[in-house]
């Protein structure tokens, strides 16, 4: 075999580096902005991509997830998939399915994002926020109908808004339902459905921080899963400090009128039973001079801020029949502006059997004016309340976790016709929730759970000692 040249070998090396180089994709893809925005009836959010290589086909991935304010299925549709892009072809993009609902919620935000790309490195902007506009406002005053404020298909003809209603059962997030799942091997766990299927009492307060967004993505949960069901919602925002105190400072009255505005704007249009402010009034005796002025004042600008809203039907605590008389808490009634709402809710602290709550709503009616309504809560009265022996040092009765209490009627808006005046009989308390160590002494050797917590072996004792008779 002869031997190759040399000179031939290293021109064939040099013919080989002269000849270019096999076009190769070295440019980007990136979004076209950080930021897009969508109205909510315009059906779809375009989000587009652009890339500065076009020469070969390109391909990226992309995905829209959630950021905090708006809610996948409720406000949009998430969507995940990958764009191919042709030769020549330098922009391209993808959809968002958006919800057009009726709910007052404001602009609402999406994280949008691309990854993955081929034949192109990952360019920046990578990542977006998609806002979404509402197009929704609250309604007029005269979108109201008094006759029937909760727009019920068939519209109440004895004068009780809330008859007819078809209150919302939470299947997913009601407390005891949530239970059920958390201690589902405990013994009895079971028995909480008697609980978890009637209507919870939803309730917003100090722990609530972002008062719009929350109450609208109830409501708006509501609309999805339950159309036509109108949720039963409560408040408790207001301090409640040891007799004598001021309470509240300015800058804390100021702070509870913007959480009210906040809270009514997310309720809009939407039809909802509130009890307004759980101890509002039962508590202020105890405040100071300065302290009950600032009292009134914020609970009057809620009343009033509250009875604006169309489709809402709205009743102020008034506390109970155990607690203050009827002549202190109508004058505080009448003071606060109740003839501006539906009216008052009673017993949500205390255990008082329902036909001397009713006993004692009645007299509140005559002396606020006699148009006043009324509710009764009734998710602890079945044995009526705990009598301490020594009243003085103790009060009328225990309220806290108070031990063989039962629940007392289920909630319903269909009660007799003789008790005049009264919407209906609900669990505004919600059953089985501690009340904190309040009660410690009548606990000995246990450990009683956080206020707020769910406490299985009360919840339990209450379903042991129910009783739904109206007594």
């Amino acid at each position: 075999m002869s031997k190759t040249p040399l000179r031939l070998v290293l021109l064939a090396l040099l013919a080989l580096l002269l000849i270019p180089a096999a076009a190769s994709a070295a440019g980007t893809i990136r979004l076209t902005s950080d930021h897009f925005s969508v109205n909510e009836g315009d059906g779809n959010a375009v989000i587009t991509i652009v890339r500065d290589d076009v020469r070969e086909r390109g391909e990226i991935r992309y995905d829209a997830y959630y950021d905090r304010s708006a809610e996948a299925n409720q406000d949009w549709k998430p969507v995940q998939g990958t764009i191919r892009i042709d030769p020549g072809v330098a922009e391209a993009s993808f959809t968002i399915p958006i919800i057009d609902d009726t709910i007052v919620e404001g602009p609402e935000t999406v994280k949008v994002g691309i990854y993955g790309p081929y034949n192109a490195k990952l360019g920046e902007p990578n990542r977006a926020i998609l806002t979404i506009v509402d197009n929704d406002a609250i309604g007029t005053p005269d979108l109201r109908d008094d006759a029937n404020p909760l727009a019920l298909p068939v519209a109440p003809t004895n004068g009780n808004p809330l008859f007819g209603a078809r209150f919302f059962v939470d299947t997913k997030w009601n407390l005891a339902r949530v239970a059920m799942q958390k201690y589902r091997r405990a013994k009895g766990v079971q028995q909480l459905r008697v609980i978890a299927d009637q209507p919870e009492t939803k309730r917003f307060g100090t722990w609530t921080k972002a008062p719009r967004h929350e109450v609208a993505t109830l409501l708006q949960r509501v609309q999805t899963e339950d159309p036509g069901a109108v949720p039963l919602l409560a408040t408790y925002r207001l301090k409640h400090l040891q007799c004598g105190g001021v309470a509240d400072s300015p800058a804390d009255v100021a702070a509870y009128k913007r959480w009210y505005d906040e809270f009514a704007l997310g309720i809009g249009n939407q039809p909802v039973v509130l009890f307004y402010e759980i101890d509002a009034l039962i508590t202020m005796k105890c405040l100071s001079g300065p302290g009950r002025a600032r009292r009134i004042e914020e609970v009057k600008y809620a009343i009033d801020v509250l009875s604006k809203l169309p489709r809402a039907v709205v009743y102020v605590d008034a506390g109970s029949g155990l607690a203050h008389g009827a002549p202190y808490i109508a004058a505080k009634l009448r003071q606060v502006g109740v003839n501006k709402i539906q009216g008052f809710f009673t017993n949500a602290t205390h255990q008082d059997r329902t036909l001397k709550e009713i006993k004692y709503a009645r007299d509140l009616v005559k002396r606020t004016g006699g148009t006043a309504h009324y509710v009764i809560n009734t998710s602890g009265n079945g044995r009526g309340p705990l009598v301490p022996k020594d009243r003085v040092r103790d009060g009328n009765s225990f309220r806290c976790n108070a031990p063989g209490r039962g629940l007392g009627p289920k909630p319903t808006s269909n009660v007799p016709a003789k008790y005049r005046g009264l919407d209906g009989l609900f669990w505004i308390g919600n059953p089985g929730r501690s009340a904190g160590p309040c009660a410690q002494e009548l606990y000995p050797g246990q450990t009683i759970p956080a206020t707020g917590t769910f406490w299985l072996q009360y919840a339990l004792s209450l379903i042991k000692n129910a009783d739904f008779r109206i007594t």
